[in-house]
């Protein structure tokens, strides 16, 4: 539940890999029938149709099962939602489907989707949200029904949405308890600063969601302007399209545009932060403001980060900083781009006395990336990890759809599938150098350390040497409730 609520790290993270998973497949590197099947890859594309109002339909047939998935999205989020209460976008999302629609109470509307053995659910991220449904193809006559009454007549009964905001308070309350948690609020908050891209909830905030804002909001953002609506499985064209006109055909459009995503305009100050709370392990998460998506380098981007630090223990940054001098219990980082500014980022977890040598070795991985060009064969590896990996976007029909849904709602080109195996195959050892270079800047890191007394003391003594590599950042306390206080 909190992690909806704040996570705006955790987002920019899915948005910014949305070009490939991580990891190479385990045995399949140098086939030569891998080698051909993606040399020849090419994803099948949905159908597609336009309501009058405006909304986008996609449609796949999967005879595999006798199932139909349904997808609407809708664009808009927390980024174009108020500036208090925070959460209240994340409310609105989660009980469109936990607070009843249409004629059905909450209950009601539970136990008929029990006995239709279907799901649907609700939920509103950054920068768009909607609503899906998973049914038996016999069954869809009665749950697209339903489907629709979640999307368009949510009836936001006040004890769920008392429910969701105790459950919202607890969460608030338990952050503490998690070091990595702590870490990534308050890496997120010193990056972007008060915008919609750094506020955190508080438990003034959830006290302040009502009802009639969750309405309010509702009618706002739920519109078919820019939506797109995902079907596939068994159930014939014909069909779909009979039922997506009959109860989303009289949507009415609103004729609005969605304005540009908000400005960064937070300039982030340099310099370790550091939030004393008893740990026995402390947490640090570090890093910079970054790129937006599309940039002319982003395959290059892509290959840089399977270097670094996304690919697992194929990483520099694992090898170096956990396999080679045991100092953390694990470390990944790259840079995630983002709608207007992403975050370039390290994250780590190590004792308390190894947290300082652990923070210079992982600057110290991207200092040598900056000071010399991936070798051959780590970019032979590395292409052959990205090629496996995007393939498997493309595993299920409804992967291909929704994945077609989402580049489309994040304005990636029409050709980004088509053309990305291409791209990645074309990026050079010193393409991948540049990245490291014109990218980073780890004299304006921001360095978030969750940790207890002793590792506050290992950081003062290590900035205390001026040959320590980190001895030219300064070192402030931070308090940490539910976010953090700057002191």
């Amino acid at each position: 539940m909190a992690t909806r609520i704040f996570s705006t790290f955790a987002a920019l993270l899915f948005v910014g890999s949305i070009g490939c998973s991580l990891g190479p497949l385990s045995g399949e590197r140098g086939s030569p029938s891998r080698a051909d099947e993606v040399a020849n890859f090419k994803p099948i594309q949905p159908e597609e149709w336009r309501l009058a109002n405006g909304l986008r339909v996609l449609y796949l047939k999967d005879d595999e099962l006798p199932l139909v998935r349904g997808r609407l999205f809708i664009r808009g989020g927390s980024l174009w939602g108020p500036a208090t209460p925070v959460g209240v976008v994340s409310a609105m999302g989660d009980q469109m489907r936990q607070g009843g629609a249409g004629s059905r109470s909450a209950d009601a509307l539970d136990q008929d989707l029990e006995e239709l053995a279907a799901t649907v659910t609700s939920s509103f991220s950054t920068e768009f949200g909607g609503v899906s449904f998973s049914a038996l193809s016999s069954d869809l006559d009665q749950v697209f029904p339903i489907f629709a009454d979640v999307a368009l007549r949510p009836r936001f009964e006040g004890d769920r949405l008392a429910l969701w905001k105790g459950q919202s308070l607890e969460s608030i309350r338990r952050r503490k308890e998690d070091p990595s948690t702590v870490a990534s609020i308050a890496f997120t908050q010193l990056l972007y600063g008060d915008s919609p891209y750094g506020r955190v909830s508080v438990e003034r905030d959830i006290g302040a969601i009502s009802r009639e804002g969750v309405v309010s909001l509702h009618q706002k953002l739920v519109k078919p302007d820019g939506g797109l609506l995902v079907v596939t499985g068994r159930v014939d064209r014909p069909v779909v399209e009979k039922l997506v006109e009959a109860h989303f055909g009289g949507w009415g459009a609103r004729g609005e545009l969605l304005p540009p995503a908000p400005p960064v305009t937070n300039q982030p100050k340099p310099g370790i932060y550091f939030i004393e709370l008893p740990f026995s392990q402390a947490a640090v998460q570090m890093g910079q403001l970054g790129v937006p998506r599309l940039t002319p380098d982003y395959p290059a981007i892509d290959m840089f980060n399977e270097v670094f630090g996304t690919s697992g223990f194929g990483s520099r940054l694992m090898q170096r900083v956990r396999t080679e001098l045991g100092l953390t219990y694990g470390v990944y980082g790259g840079i995630s781009p983002a709608v207007v500014k992403g975050v370039n980022y390290v994250f780590l977890q190590t004792k308390a006395d190894s947290v300082a040598p652990a923070i210079a070795e992982s600057i110290g991985v991207l200092s040598k990336m900056q000071s010399a060009p991936p070798t051959a064969v780590e970019m032979e590896e590395k292409t052959t990890a990205i090629e496996n990996s995007f393939v498997l976007n493309f595993d299920s029909i409804d992967d291909i759809a929704v994945r077609n849904a989402r580049l489309s709602l994040l304005d990636y080109p029409a050709d980004y599938d088509q053309t990305y195996l291409t791209k990645v195959q074309g990026v050079t050892p010193e393409g991948v150098q540049e990245v490291a270079q014109k990218r980073w800047d780890p004299s304006s890191f921001v360095i978030v350390v969750v940790g207890n007394k002793t590792a506050y003391e290992r950081l003062e003594k290590a900035l205390q040497d001026k040959n320590n590599p980190l001895s030219s950042f300064g070192l402030s306390k931070l308090r940490f409730e539910s976010a953090i206080v700057m002191q």
